[in-house]
């Protein structure tokens, strides 16, 4: 009835509260647990951990199914059960396509097929969600892991192609130090050393007083 609504959603929304901390909870033990990659690859599992900070967000109402999939999943996640977490992605993608929801099913689904080293498939979902995604947000965090693939594969050369996109496309992005540092690091290896003395120039004048700076002018010296 009208009178009880009140109490009903205001015990809806603990229980989602509740959720959402255990969310947080895991995302945060994650980060301690993985610290070297969180600050070394470039936004995947940087972009994984964020997500729960989307999910945060949808914990303020109970209306989105697809949300809900999708807590779903990270719950299953917090309890190592892979197979049942892969179920609520492909609901979540499947039944509520176009939504925040279904690209924020893509991005966690494609993590754990490229830790399966399944880079195929990851890298399908992961273009058409920087293609398609929705919030844009989420686009720069897509193209950040495709870089990260192809760089798990020793190719290169797309390693290279897409880093250069992402800079074009997302100059703005918390991610971009990384991403020009990687840059620099993949021309070095495919022994384009001019090229990379231009990204780690263009790192100096554009991050100065940072790590990254510090580095470029490291390798610099090096080069000379």
């Amino acid at each position: 009835d009208l009178h009880s609504f009140p109490t009903r959603r205001s015990s809806d929304l603990r229980t989602w509260k509740s959720k959402a901390n255990k969310i947080a909870d895991f995302f945060i033990k994650q980060i301690k647990e993985n610290r070297t990659r969180f600050f070394t690859a470039a936004g995947f599992t940087i972009g994984f951990i964020l997500l729960g900070g989307f999910i945060l967000l949808r914990f303020q109402t109970v209306k989105e199914t697809s949300s809900d999939r999708l807590a779903a999943a990270y719950m299953s996640l917090m309890d190592k059960n892979e197979q049942e977490a892969t179920a609520h992605l492909n609901s979540a993608i499947v039944y509520a396509r176009n939504t925040p929801a279904s690209y924020q099913a893509r991005l966690v689904k494609a993590d754990m097929m490229a830790d399966k080293k399944e880079y195929g498939q990851a890298l399908e979902l992961l273009k058409e969600t920087e293609e398609k995604g929705n919030p844009e947000l989420i686009k720069p965090l897509a193209l950040a892991r495709i870089i990260y693939i192809y760089d798990q594969q020793n190719d290169y050369d797309n390693a290279i192609l897409y880093a250069n996109e992402f800079i074009n496309k997302y100059s703005d992005s918390f991610l971009i130090k990384d991403i020009y540092s990687g840059l620099a690091r993949f021309y070095l290896i495919t022994e384009a050393v001019e090229d990379a003395k231009r990204v780690y120039n263009e790192i100096l004048a554009k991050f100065p007083a940072t790590a990254e700076a510090e580095k470029a002018e490291k390798a610099l010296q090096e080069m000379k």
